[in-house]
C-alpha cells in the first residue's frame, strides 16, 4: 500500500458510469477494441481444471452452449476437483489445476465462440469476498446473485471515482479483494484532505464489467485497471518471469 502513496491517490473529475451488462449479448460499433480487453485481463491470474492437452473442464449449458470455471482462487480449484474425485472419480483423474492469465482464457472464449457455438465463462469468487460484498450490496438495496465482486471507490465533495497515478497515467483501479480497498480508504483519511470525504465502496461484478465493455467504448473505461488480490499479487511476483 505504500505504492499507492507514492502514486498520490486522489480522487479525480470522471462520469460515473453504471456497470451492468449480459456477458455474451453482441458487440457494438462502439464496443471497447478486443485487444483493449485482453490487455486489461492479462495480468490477473486464475485457476481451471485442465486435462493433459490442455482442454479445460466443462459443461453445456444448452446446445450451442458450453461453459468453463475460472477460478479466482488456488483453493477453490483444488477443493473443487478434490470434490470433483469423490462424486466423478474417472472424470477428474483426467484433469489438474493450471495456471493461467484471465486474458489468454478470455481471448480463448471470443476465439471460439461464433454464431452457432458459444464458450462460456463461469467466474468462481472466494467465500471471503462473497460475505464481504453482501453487506455492502445490501446497504444499496442490492442483492448478491452471484459472479465475482470487484470494488470501486467514490468520495469527495462530488462523489467522483478514485483515480491514481501511475507511470505518469491516470487510471481508475478496481480492487479484487475488499482488504484492499480498506487499506486504500485508511490511507485516504490520514491525508486529511477533501478527497478522503464522503468514501463510499461500490461492488460491481466482474463478468458484468467485462460484458459492458464489450458494447461500451469511453475514456472512463479506458482508465480502468484491475487491482490484483494479495494471492494474484503473490502469484504475479514468482511468475514474473513467465
Amino acid at each position: 500500500m505504500k505504492t499507492l502513496i507514492r502514486w498520490g491517490a486522489t480522487l479525480g473529475l470522471v462520469a460515473s458510469t453504471i456497470l451492468c451488462s449480459g456477458l455474451y449479448q453482441s458487440r457494438s460499433a462502439f464496443a471497447l477494441p478486443q485487444e483493449e480487453i485482453f490487455k486489461l485481463l492479462r495480468g490477473i491470474p486464475v485457476f481451471m481444471l485442465v486435462n493433459d492437452k490442455n482442454v479445460p473442464l466443462g459443461g453445456k449449458i444448452d446446445e450451442q452452449t458450453m461453459f468453463t470455471n475460472v477460478f479466482m482462487s488456488k483453493q477453490n480449484a483444488h477443493e473443487f476437483l478434490i470434490q470433483l474425485k469423490k462424486d466423478k472419480p474417472s472424470i477428474a483423474d483426467q484433469y489438474k489445476v493450471e495456471l493461467i492469465s484471465l486474458g489468454a482464457i478470455y481471448e480463448v472464449s471470443q476465439k471460439n465462440s461464433n454464431e452457432s457455438q458459444r464458450l462460456a465463462l463461469q467466474y468462481i469468487p472466494t467465500k471471503t469476498e462473497v460475505e464481504s460484498a453482501k453487506p455492502i450490496l445490501s446497504e444499496d438495496g442490492k442483492e448478491y446473485r452471484g459472479g465475482v465482486p470487484l470494488y470501486i471507490l467514490k468520495g469527495g465533495p462530488e462523489q467522483n471515482y478514485l483515480t491514481i497515478k501511475q507511470d505518469g497515467e491516470t487510471i481508475i483501479p478496481i480492487f479484487f479483494e475488499n482488504q484492499t480497498i480498506q487499506q486504500v480508504i485508511n490511507n485516504l483519511k490520514q491525508q486529511e484532505s477533501d478527497q478522503a470525504t464522503n468514501l463510499k465502496i461500490e461492488v460491481i461484478l466482474l463478468g458484468n464489467l467485462i460484458g459492458t465493455l464489450e458494447k461500451e467504448d469511453n475514456e472512463f473505461f479506458r482508465k480502468i485497471r484491475l487491482w490484483p488480490s494479495q494471492e494474484m499479487m503473490k502469484i504475479i511476483q514468482e511468475n514474473r518471469q513467465n
